[in-house]
C-alpha cells in the first residue's frame, strides 16, 4: 500500500516536473525571441554609444545564463520556478522595449520628405448664396486670380472635371474680392494662400464667405538636401512654421523662418530670426520683390533657396512644422514657462491673456503668443523674439530627462503627423548618439534680422499695396557675421564682444 502511495506520488512530481520543464521551455524560446530581436532593432539603430555597451553585453550574458537554466531539465522545481517568473518578465520588458524602437523607426519614416506637396483651392460663394454645393454652379461664371502658383492651372483643370463653368479672370485680388463682396460675381477660386492674403486686407471677409468645395493639387518637391556630418561638422536647418493647421504637407505662408544654426564641437546653437513680412528678392524672379512670408507659397524649396541668397549661406537641411505642431507638442509636455516683457491680449486668442513676467502657458495660448505682433513697437522684430523664446523653452523641457522618459511615446505620436524634415535618418540616429555619449550642455543664443515698415507692392499681388518690412542691412550683416563665425568654430560670446 505504502509502495503504491509512493509510486502514485513520484508519478506526480514526475507530471508536474515534465509541466514545468515544458513551461520552461517554452519560457526560454519566448525569452530568446524577445531580446534578440530587441538587441538587433538596438545594433541595427546605432544610437548606442560605446561605453554604453558594455550593459549590453552584460545583458547578454545574463539571458544566457537564463536560457542556460531554463533548458537544463534536472534543475529543481524550488529554482526553477523562479527562474521561469523571472525570465517571464525580463522577456516583456524586451517586448515593450521593441515596441518603443518600432515606434521610433516608424515615426521617423513618418517623418521624412514625402516627395511632394499639396496645395488647396478654395470654392468661395457669399454665406446668403444660394450656392450650397460645387454642382449648384454649373454653367456660371466664376472669378479667378490669375497671378496664382505653379499648379493654378492644374487646380483649374480638377475643377472643370467636377464641374463646368466659365472662368472670369482677374490680375488684381482686391477687385476680384470687392466684385464678389458687391455681387457682381458671385463664385470665387482661389488657393488658400490667396484666401488668407484676402482675410489679410479685409477682417471681416471671412464671416462673409463660406467654402462649398476644397480642391487640393499635388506638387512633386525635389530634394534640396546638402549633406553634412552632423556629428562632426558645422550645419544650418531651416525651421519653417506654416501658418495652417492639419496635414504637413500642405503648401501656405511660412509665418516662421528660423536658421538654426548647429555647431557639434563647440555645443553652440544659434537661432537666426527672419521677420515673415521681410521685403526679399524671391529666388529665381526678377522685379518686384516680396515678403518672405509668400516664399512658402511656391514650394519649401523656394523659402530655402530665397534665404539662401539674402544670408550668403547654405541650408543643409529643413524642419517643417504647423500650428498643430506647437499646440500638441507645449500640451503633451505639460506646458512651457515663458517670460514676457509685456502685458497683452492676443489678437489670435483673446481668451490667453499673457502678463507680464513669467506665464505658465498651454499649447493654444502658446501659438497665441507666438503669433503676437501688435502688441509691440516692433510688431514681426519682436514676434520673432517670442518665437525664439518659445522653440528654447520647448526644446529644454522636450529634452529633460524626466519628460523624455514619461513622455516618449507621446511626443512620438504628436509630433507624427504635423513634423517633416528632409535629414536623414542616420543623421538624426548620429546625432541621439552623440547627446547619449557626451550629453553636452549647449548654449543657445539668437539673432534677430530687423527693417522697417511700408506699404507696397509685391510679386505675388502686384496690383495692391501690402505691408512689407524693408530690411536693415546692418542686421543682415551683423546675422552673416554671427552664422558664419559659428560655423567655423567661433562662440557667439566672440562673435558679439566689442573689440577695444
Amino acid at each position: 500500500m505504502a509502495t503504491q502511495a509512493h509510486k502514485h506520488k513520484n508519478s506526480k512530481n514526475n507530471k508536474i516536473k515534465k509541466i514545468i520543464n515544458i513551461i520552461s521551455l517554452l519560457d526560454a524560446l519566448f525569452l530568446f525571441i524577445t531580446f534578440f530581436l530587441l538587441l538587433l532593432n538596438v545594433l541595427k539603430m546605432n544610437v548606442i554609444p560605446n561605453k554604453y555597451m558594455m550593459y549590453i553585453w552584460i545583458s547578454l550574458f545574463v539571458v544566457l545564463l537564463f536560457l542556460f537554466l531554463l533548458v537544463i531539465p534536472k534543475i529543481r522545481k524550488e529554482i526553477k520556478i523562479p527562474i521561469c517568473f523571472l525570465s517571464l518578465i525580463i522577456g516583456c520588458v524586451c517586448i515593450y522595449g521593441l515596441l518603443k524602437i518600432l515606434d521610433t523607426t516608424d515615426f521617423f519614416k513618418k517623418i521624412s520628405v514625402s516627395g511632394y506637396e499639396v496645395e488647396p483651392y478654395y470654392v468661395l460663394v457669399q454665406k446668403d448664396s444660394k450656392y450650397k454645393k460645387i454642382g449648384d454652379i454649373k454653367g456660371e461664371k466664376v472669378g479667378v486670380y490669375t497671378n496664382a502658383s505653379e499648379t493654378y492651372e492644374d487646380s483649374l483643370h480638377t475643377l472643370n472635371e467636377k464641374v463646368s463653368i466659365t472662368k472670369s479672370e482677374y490680375d488684381n485680388l482686391a477687385q476680384l474680392v470687392e466684385d464678389l463682396l458687391a455681387k457682381k460675381i458671385n463664385v470665387i477660386f482661389v488657393s488658400a494662400s490667396s484666401k488668407d492674403a484676402i482675410a489679410e486686407m479685409n477682417e471681416s471677409f471671412e464671416s462673409h464667405v463660406t467654402i462649398i468645395e476644397t480642391i487640393e493639387v499635388k506638387k512633386e518637391v525635389k530634394n534640396l538636401i546638402k549633406d553634412a556630418k552632423v556629428t562632426q561638422e558645422p550645419f544650418n536647418i531651416y525651421i519653417s512654421g506654416i501658418d495652417t493647421y492639419g496635414p504637413i504637407a500642405t503648401r501656405s505662408r511660412s509665418d516662421v523662418n528660423i536658421i538654426m544654426t548647429i555647431h557639434p564641437k563647440t555645443n553652440q546653437i544659434v537661432l537666426t530670426s527672419i521677420p515673415r513680412d521681410y521685403y526679399v528678392q524671391l529666388h529665381g524672379t526678377t522685379g518686384l520683390k516680396d515678403k518672405l512670408t509668400h516664399a512658402g507659397v511656391h514650394g519649401i524649396n523656394m523659402s530655402i533657396q530665397t534665404i539662401e541668397d539674402l544670408l550668403g549661406i547654405d541650408i543643409n537641411y529643413y524642419v517643417r512644422v504647423n500650428f498643430n505642431t506647437l499646440i500638441d507638442l507645449v500640451d503633451v509636455v505639460g506646458g512651457i514657462t515663458i517670460d514676457s516683457d509685456t502685458a497683452f491680449i492676443p489678437w489670435t486668442d483673446r481668451s490667453c491673456p499673457i502678463k507680464k513676467g513669467l506665464n505658465n502657458l498651454s499649447g493654444k495660448c502658446a501659438l497665441a503668443f507666438s503669433r503676437e505682433r501688435h502688441a509691440y513697437l516692433s510688431g514681426d522684430r519682436h514676434r520673432g523674439e517670442n518665437q525664439q523664446q518659445v522653440i528654447t523653452k520647448l526644446i529644454e523641457k522636450m529634452t529633460s530627462s524626466k519628460t523624455l522618459i514619461s513622455k516618449y511615446s507621446d511626443i512620438l505620436s504628436t509630433l507624427e503627423n504635423s513634423f517633416q524634415t528632409n535629414m536623414e535618418t542616420d543623421d538624426i540616429y548620429a546625432l541621439v548618439k552623440m547627446q547619449l555619449d557626451k550629453m553636452p550642455s549647449w548654449t543657445i543664443n539668437n539673432v534677430n534680422l530687423d527693417g522697417t515698415g511700408k506699404m507696397t507692392y509685391t510679386y505675388s499681388y502686384p496690383r495692391q499695396e501690402l505691408y512689407v518690412m524693408v530690411p536693415k542691412e546692418e542686421t543682415i550683416t551683423n546675422a552673416k557675421t554671427i552664422i558664419s563665425g559659428v560655423l567655423e568654430g567661433k562662440t557667439y560670446a566672440e562673435l558679439t564682444t566689442p573689440t577695444t
